[in-house]
């Protein structure tokens, strides 16, 4: 039999009306209960949205019911969550990544973290197009710790995808390793996701090494100081029209001076 890995929103919501009707309760009277506003419980019974996960064990106790009755034909993955029963759940059923990324936006953070890593232990590393779906949900340090690992895997031209949810000072280290590597194009997709001073050093470590050419996809990325410096640096050793790559990118007093200093 296949596994149902969808909630029902509205389900859930005309349940939870239900119940608080026959409680002959309000929705502010509710709401007072849990301690939120009456428009939450009013947007729950609406169908808009669903309760915070760690609110379900709460309303079944006002209710009188489980959380399976609120939840209704949700997942065994939520439901077990609900009960604070999530990693014996993953112990014994099988759990798809897209039945997690499914019921992530009712999880709490760390039943996010406890989840994917089970889900993920001992086995390959999942393509980067698989979780770009998770990501919002699933804590800095994991993400940091996948980001690491695409780092040295066959997708590391592809690790933009997974870049806004990384920190600044892993994309700098994984950065800064391919620059010692020579990869300087899987830099490149890293450039608008990395401080400005770190792309400064970047950009004149690979020049001293490879020469301009290599650093002309940097140069949007790079303070004039710096770029100035690249400018002057190459103009001395090998001529005026050894930066034309780079002309583009410069203003005119830093081009206007070069030439002054050439052949002034």
């Amino acid at each position: 039999m296949e596994q149902k890995f969808t909630f029902n929103m509205n389900q859930t919501g005309r349940r939870i009306s239900e119940l608080r009707k026959k409680q002959n309760m309000t929705q502010m009277e509710l709401a007072d209960k849990l301690g939120i506003s009456f428009q939450a419980v009013s947007n729950w019974e609406r169908g808009n949205t669903m309760p915070d996960i760690s609110k379900l064990p709460e309303l079944a106790q006002i209710f009188n019911v489980t959380t399976d009755d609120l939840l209704g034909d949700a997942s065994g993955l939520l439901r077990s969550a609900a009960k604070g029963d999530l990693e014996q759940y993953m112990e014994t059923n099988p759990v798809t990544m897209e039945e997690l990324t499914n019921v992530a936006p009712l999880l709490l953070p760390d039943q996010m973290d406890e989840g994917f890593a089970k889900l993920t232990q001992d086995k390959p590393l999942p393509s980067l197009d698989d979780i770009e779906d998770i990501l919002p949900f699933i804590g800095k340090d994991l993400v940091n710790e996948l980001a690491l690992k695409y780092a040295d895997s066959t997708e590391r031209e592809n690790l933009d995808n997974i870049a806004p949810f990384v920190s600044r000072q892993v994309l700098e280290q994984i950065a800064d390793r391919w620059a010692e590597a020579g990869e300087y194009g899987a830099i490149e997709n890293l450039l608008p996701f990395l401080a400005r001073d770190a792309i400064s050093r970047l950009a004149l470590k690979i020049y001293e090494k490879e020469g301009v050419e290599e650093v002309e996809d940097f140069m949007p990325f790079l303070p004039q100081d710096t770029k100035q410096t690249i400018a002057q640096k190459e103009c001395e050793r090998n001529g005026l029209k050894a930066i034309t790559p780079i002309i583009p990118f410069l203003d005119r007093e830093t081009i206007a001076q070069l030439i002054r200093e050439k052949y002034l």
